[in-house]
């Protein structure tokens, strides 16, 4: 059995490392709105409410289209989208698609998979990647994770999703073509999963990560992003989120150590399965191809190295200002193809990490040419 990788996330280190040192992009990562309709616990994204709605200050979709001219004019070739809500309840979703799609760019949509986009048959053509949150196996553990606490969310998340992913599986969306990177032998596939890791999970990693590989889908595993109410800053997320909620939060924390212990036991999945040992910063997955080439761009214009970089953006979108070469030029954050943000948040917090796991949280980390 071959492992699968999403299209769009399948561009070789060398390229990502060539772009990086002519200072320009293989990738963009934008949010659309605020808005979304679950209240999902460790969501990067900032909440100003118990609902997550539509900003007053966010970016306008005729912006947005011109960042996309010019990240393309830049040479990105794939777009994840990434927040801040749930990109398919924006009402522009249909024309952003669309306009990435002309300038010849790939869309990578980070979605939940619980809307009325997923009831049309369009959603389903091939032209999108979809990574979609795939916290729990249980239908009942899994709507918990994405209900505010002591309050039901009003309809079967769970069953809607499942829904979604059995479409998505079905129409053959996850038999594509066979490609080397990285030295590892890949299948294309147009799904991926998105797996946060969470001690109240980490007996189901393996169990998801099995169903994934018998799909044809991507799992992309990971603990926390040290942002939003998972840096636990509690002077920046006071009055965002309740201290009981931070403290629920960090004590369902995968440490460093969970995640070295979870990436031994998919090895032994996967070596039965006839799959090698893969030395990636998403435990056999891939690289982290979010930060070098790349930078992020949130729904209200700030420019940032990745998504788990904040709170100090490097600059402000303005079209036509050409903010995202001098972003570039400019930033002073280390990127690389495991996570700089993870080393500085453990370092920061006083985390123990490995030597194995500080060597794929550093996997090719430098600073801008």
């Amino acid at each position: 059995m071959r492992p699968a990788i999403v299209q769009g996330w399948d561009i070789p280190k060398e390229e990502y490392l060539a772009t990086h040192k002519d200072n320009r992009l293989i990738k963009l990562l934008i949010d659309l709105s605020n808005g979304c309709n679950l209240w999902c616990h460790g969501c990067f994204t900032m909440r100003s409410t118990s609902v997550k709605r539509r900003l007053t200050n966010e970016m306008g979709a005729d912006d947005q289209l011109r960042l996309l001219d010019e990240a393309a004019a830049l040479g990105v070739r794939t777009v994840d989208i990434v927040g801040a809500g749930e990109p398919t309840l924006d009402p522009d979703y249909g024309r952003i698609i669309s306009h990435i799609k002309d300038l010849g760019m790939r869309p990578v949509v980070f979605t939940h998979g619980a809307t009325g986009h997923f009831e049309r048959e369009s959603a389903y053509e091939g032209s999108v990647s979809y990574f979609i949150k795939l916290w729990s196996l249980d239908s009942e553990e899994q709507n918990r994770y994405v209900s505010e606490p002591g309050k039901s969310l009003g309809f079967d998340y769970a069953s809607w999703r499942n829904r979604t992913l059995e479409n998505l599986t079905n129409k053959w969306l996850t038999q594509g073509e066979e490609v080397m990177l990285d030295g590892i032998s890949y299948v294309t596939t147009c799904v991926g999963a998105d797996v946060l890791v969470r001690k109240s999970n980490m007996d189901e990693i393996v169990s998801i990560h099995e169903v994934c590989r018998k799909l044809g889908v991507m799992p992309l595993i990971k603990s926390y992003i040290p942002e939003g109410p998972t840096l636990f800053d509690q002077e920046q997320n006071r009055g965002l989120v309740t201290l009981e909620m931070l403290s629920e939060l960090q004590t369902d924390e995968a440490t460093p150590a969970d995640m070295m212990r979870v990436r031994q036991q998919l090895i032994a999945l996967d070596r039965e399965l006839g799959i090698p040992d893969m030395e990636t910063f998403y435990p056999q997955g891939c690289k982290c191809t979010q930060s070098m080439a790349s930078l992020y761009v949130d729904i209200l214009g700030n420019v940032r190295s990745c998504v788990g970089t904040q709170p100090i953006p490097i600059g402000t979108y303005e079209p036509g200002k050409g903010i995202l070469l001098h972003a570039l030029m400019e930033r002073a954050h280390a990127v690389g193809f495991g996570c700089p943000p993870r080393l500085e948040d453990a370092k920061r917090r006083g985390l123990e990490i490995d030597d194995g796991m500080r060597r794929l949280y550093g996997e090719g980390m430098r600073r801008q040419a």
